[in-house]
């Protein structure tokens, strides 16, 4: 395949691009009820050439991958349960404070649905690998989120990602990390924060909340805690912390 890579420093109408791709791939209910995405807005500002684009021989996004600089002086094993919006806080708050960063943090890779199952992920890694390794940070942290895990909801992240198929890891996105070269680290339980009303809820997910409880909504890989009372759905998006040296 045919394609050039750009920053979003090269070009600032890839924002664009990159909204239309991620509306698609993820649930509505992580682009709306997050916590942690208002920070975007300053990631592209302060860092538009950690976002990283394919683009195709005709000028189509192929795919992209989203970093962010931050400083880590601890050990890996104290990296905490909150992760995706551990990464993006932190490398911000870094910046403006004008902490220097030693480790690169990885936030997305999306792949175009019309590419999807090319390899392109794979392609997509090794850019952020590539960026990490030119300005020679410490370490690659990143807070993967398995891809297949949205389907077993009920399974708990520690049985799910240890997972075995033909005596290699079932889960495509875990094994594609560690063929890699990257290496687990721990759990981050409350890696990135969903919560917003009942009828915020019910708009973003699709159903209709009667009582308290437990909610599978589609693409989330737990279900989402309930409660009428309070007029407040609370989800936190497991993920696994890695490592690239």
């Amino acid at each position: 395949m045919n394609y050039k890579i750009k920053t979003l420093k090269d070009d600032k109408k890839l924002k664009s691009c990159h909204w239309q791709i991620v509306q698609v791939i993820w649930s509505p209910a992580m682009l709306h009820l997050s916590t942690g995405t208002g920070h975007w807005p300053k990631l592209e500002e302060y860092f538009p050439e950690y976002q990283v684009f394919l683009i195709s021989g005709d000028g189509e996004v192929i795919g992209f991958a989203n970093t962010i600089p931050f400083s880590w002086n601890n050990d890996l094993n104290d990296l905490p349960d909150r992760g995706w919006d551990l990464l993006i806080a932190k490398g911000i708050t870094d910046f403006e404070n004008k902490l220097r960063p030693d480790c690169l943090g990885g936030l997305q890779i999306g792949v175009n649905k019309k590419y999807q199952g090319q390899g392109i992920s794979k392609i997509l890694v090794n850019c952020a690998k590539n960026q990490f390794k030119n300005h020679k940070f410490k370490y690659f942290i990143i807070p993967i989120r398995p891809v297949l895990k949205y389907k077993y909801p009920l399974i708990p992240m520690e049985k799910y990602c240890k997972w075995q198929e033909n005596d290699k890891p079932f889960d495509p996105w875990i094994r594609t990390h560690l063929h890699s070269g990257a290496e687990i680290i721990k759990l981050c339980n409350k890696s990135m924060e969903l919560t917003g009303s009942i009828s915020e809820w019910e708009k973003h997910s699709g159903l209709k909340i009667i009582e308290s409880g437990e909610y599978i909504v589609d693409g989330l890989l737990k279900p989402v805690t309930m409660d009428i009372e309070r007029d407040r759905g609370l989800y936190y998006d497991e993920n696994i912390w890695i490592c690239y040296k």
